[in-house]
């Protein structure tokens, strides 16, 4: 059983596939997956300026990415790699 979503974002038809998947597949166990360059994480990084000209369920989503990640972290962070890679692992 697998769920793919753009950036690891959980809304209400991922959290009810996870859900059916316990409870009427009777899966034990479920695992999260990130990978490195995800374009989501990368473009929910952008200033919110930028978001703002996304299609509205884009945006909101790129928002919610936005909004787990712990920008503080990020700041003086210089090389792009090791940047990408500590916001995938925030992310998951």
């Amino acid at each position: 059983f697998v769920i793919r979503v753009a950036g690891n974002c959980l809304d209400t038809a991922t959290l009810a596939s996870l859900q059916f998947a316990v409870h009427h597949l009777k899966v034990k166990v479920l695992l999260v997956l990130g990978h490195e360059l995800c374009g989501a994480v990368k473009a929910a990084m952008l200033p919110h300026e930028v978001l703002e000209k996304e299609p509205p369920e884009l945006e909101q989503a790129l928002k919610n990415i936005k909004a787990g990640l712990n920008q503080e972290r990020f700041e003086n962070m210089r090389d792009s790699r090791a940047l990408d890679r500590e916001s995938v692992t925030t992310n998951v």
